[in-house]
């Protein structure tokens, strides 16, 4: 899953179509799923607090929230 903070332009190959943040989803057996987000260019130092989680279930499209 991922996300896109950046309005598109259409054309697949423009930059600004590319995501800016990253989202990966950790199901659990026993709690939750979680989806976590971060800039999608972050190395692994940045990854380490430049991030939010949330419950999977709050995350929703962007396209439903315009």
């Amino acid at each position: 899953m991922s996300a896109d903070s950046r309005r598109s332009s259409g054309d697949a190959d423009d930059p600004a179509d590319q995501p800016a943040l990253s989202a990966t989803v950790v199901p659990y057996t026993d709690a939750p799923d979680r989806c976590t987000v971060s800039p999608a260019d972050a190395d692994d130092r940045r990854r380490l607090t430049e991030w939010l989680s949330v419950d999977a279930d709050a995350v929703v499209p962007l396209s439903d929230a315009r």
